[in-house]
């Protein structure tokens, strides 16, 4: 299991959470906008014009992504269980407010 946190510069873009049985979501799907409801590259193409991507930096977004964004992971054992990772994601989302959390409506 594991909780990670996307940043670019002082900004931190999102903050989420993979259980032991979602190495898709945590290895690849944050970086290509249409393969999940909510992805880090869908949310930065939305927002294109703040983080400053030209066209061609939205063609190849997981590319810009590994190259411009930092990743930390926090790995936990599963031993631990789900609310042990809820926890930890909920308290970083809290403490980071990252940019790209929840509906857009619901941002502030």
């Amino acid at each position: 299991m594991a909780v990670y946190v996307f940043t670019h510069g002082s900004d931190v873009l999102k903050v989420g959470k993979v259980g032991p049985k979602s190495q898709a979501r945590y290895t690849s799907q944050h970086y290509n906008p249409g393969s999940a409801q909510s992805t880090l590259a869908a949310s930065i193409i939305a927002d294109a014009d703040h983080i400053g991507l030209g066209e061609a930096d939205r063609a190849e977004i997981g590319n810009w992504i590994r190259t411009n964004v930092d990743r930390v992971n926090i790995l936990l054992p599963a031993h631990l269980g789900v609310p042990v990772l809820t926890l930890l994601e909920s308290f970083l989302q809290c403490r980071l407010r990252p940019r790209y959390e929840g509906f857009k409506s619901q941002r502030g």
